[in-house]
């Protein structure tokens, strides 16, 4: 669990201590040195005496709490999150217990409330977002420090949380005594409960989010595609959920997509096909004929190997398996499609799978002669999204296939072949259990 030293994390560290016997729990204590303060390794080491005292584990980490386009606030948050999953994951910890409370949760709304926050971020935080557990947010800060006092137990006090400049201390110093003076006098309590009923909501449209994307999406490769006529006969506010949805499901973030990323994807989505849109993250969505697809930046897509005889390939990048297995004679070539047929003693090894080269020409089943693959993808509408992810499968002597839109004129068949390869396209993550 993360102990700061400060009164909230002490008392959440002797609740679970008390509780750990008989629940079966196994605690270690972990605590996070911003170097933020001058004094910042006396709290540290009034932690590590702490857990001595109690005979835990404890792991002590610094992080620079420092980083650009951040307040030093929210990059002490990121940082003290990531050294947290280090040390837990370090110690084969599953949870992090963190010690917010009821006033944190208040805080947060409020703070949420000020920034223009929509639906998702009036439910503040939540009890259990895994792996972090917050057993505390039903409790009152003071009613914490009242526990410690009769226990005779003690705490640190950090100074800077006096200081006016941070957004959260004025919330805390200056602006809910107000509210409680003005306004009402158990404003704690009401934005509270807010976040409860916002929660709840969310759990809702999160549910309903994922049946409509197993229904109405699909994955390809690294990419999800959802379905236009779908998502356009939407009202605008189940349209932002299942946008948020999916980039989320991407991404595993979703706290850098505003509104204004999600009514650009929904005028995207609306347009015309072929266009595309950069979202943060790394995230580009294009507007394709049938489907709005949602993907991770591709600025390197070069996912070249080789094989030296039948067997797989991942193409990382792409999300694929190529498989080249022994196959009986097919009864007619297929020239497009994730499944091809090649004349196995017409290949000369080793196979070498890669993306498209600039120039390179093709010369597809049927067609009268050669000509640039771009055009011939262009020619072939392929999507700009798919162009990139083209899987060129060539051998000594020039291209077989250009996976999946053509199988090149010099797979044709002849007579008396009867030992051929399959080779197929596998949209998985996952190693086949056989290889």
């Amino acid at each position: 669990m993360a102990v700061s030293g400060g009164g909230d994390s002490v008392a959440l560290l002797h609740i679970l201590h008390r509780l750990a016997p008989e629940r079966g729990w196994r605690l270690v204590v972990g605590h996070v040195d911003h170097g933020l303060r001058p004094d910042s390794p006396e709290d540290a080491r009034f932690v590590q005496e702490l857990a001595r005292g109690l005979g835990l584990a404890c792991r002590v980490q610094a992080v620079q709490a420092r980083r650009p386009g951040l307040s030093p606030e929210e990059a002490a948050r990121q940082a003290r999150r990531r050294a947290l999953v280090e040390m837990a994951r370090a110690e084969g910890a599953g949870i992090i217990a963190l010690a917010h409370t009821a006033d944190d949760q208040a805080e947060t709304v409020l703070a949420r409330v000020l920034s223009g926050t929509g639906p998702t971020g009036l439910a503040g935080m939540r009890p259990f977002s895994p792996p972090f557990w917050r057993p505390l947010l039903g409790a009152r800060r003071e009613d914490l420090r009242d526990f410690l006092r009769r226990q005779g137990l003690s705490w640190r006090e950090d100074p800077s949380n006096r200081d006016l400049g941070p957004l959260r201390n004025r919330i805390r110093h200056r602006l809910l005594p107000l509210a409680r003076e003005l306004v009402n006098p158990r404003a704690e309590e009401a934005l509270c409960r807010l976040a409860r009923l916002c929660a709840d909501e969310e759990e809702y449209w999160q549910n309903w989010c994922a049946r409509a994307l197993e229904e109405h999406s699909r994955r390809e490769g690294s990419s999800l595609c959802l379905e236009l006529d779908h998502l356009l006969a939407l009202e605008p506010a189940p349209r932002r959920r299942l946008l948020r949805a999916a980039l989320h499901g991407l991404s595993g973030r979703g706290q850098g997509i505003l509104r204004h990323h999600l009514e650009d994807l929904g005028r995207l989505a609306a347009g015309k096909p072929g266009r595309r849109l950069v979202l943060p993250g790394g995230l580009v969505a294009w507007r394709e004929t049938d489907v709005l697809r949602l993907d991770r930046e591709d600025s390197d897509l070069d996912f070249t190997c080789r094989l030296d005889g039948p067997g797989w390939a991942y193409l990382a990048p792409l999300g694929l398996w190529l498989a080249v297995e022994p196959s009986g004679r097919p009864q007619s070539l297929r020239a497009r499609g994730p499944v091809v047929h090649l004349p196995a003693r017409r290949v000369r090894w080793p196979l070498v799978i890669r993306p498209p080269r600039p120039g390179e020409r093709f010369h597809p089943l049927g067609a009268p002669g050669s000509k640039r693959l771009s055009r011939f993808l262009i020619d072939q509408k392929v999507p700009p999204w798919w162009r990139r992810r083209t899987v060129v499968v060539a051998d000594q002597e020039g291209p077989w296939w250009a996976g999946p839109w053509s199988l090149a004129e010099r797979a044709r068949k002849k007579g008396g072949e009867s030992q051929w390869l399959c080779l197929r396209l596998v949209d998985t993550s996952h190693v086949p259990s056989y290889t």
